[in-house]
């Protein structure tokens, strides 16, 4: 029983501490984030040349409703994604449900709860 309860507690930590969540992989994340040719991209820059730090996010960005990017209705935070990949990225929408959208989000989670708080 201590046991099972200690393994318990282990995989609930090592789950918060990465941002996982059914499978996906925040370090992967981060490294997309980091990424300047995430979705093809052709500007040369990454998600991190604006929200470096976290710039631009707030605790309640994992849990809006609605969204809007440069006064544009996005439906979703995976949309909100892919705006920022077209258009800042110049590069292509990369699946909503896909490995790395999940990837980048799991990371955003992790990026937004590390940095809540701090000025930005």
């Amino acid at each position: 029983m201590k046991i099972t309860t200690i393994l318990l507690a282990a995989g609930a930590l090592m789950l918060s501490a990465t941002g996982s969540a059914l499978g996906a992989d925040a370090q992967h994340g981060k490294s997309l984030f980091e990424s300047p040719a995430l979705g093809g991209g052709t500007s040369g820059k990454s998600c991190l040349t604006c929200h470096e730090n976290g710039r631009g996010f707030s605790p309640n960005t994992l849990s809006r409703k609605t969204y809007r990017v440069m006064d544009n209705p996005v439906a979703n935070l995976a949309g909100v994604v892919n705006f920022c990949i077209e258009v800042a990225l110049r590069g292509e929408a990369i699946p909503e449900n896909g490995e790395e959208m999940n990837d980048l989000l799991a990371y955003l989670s992790v990026l937004i709860k590390n940095n809540s708080g701090k000025n930005q």
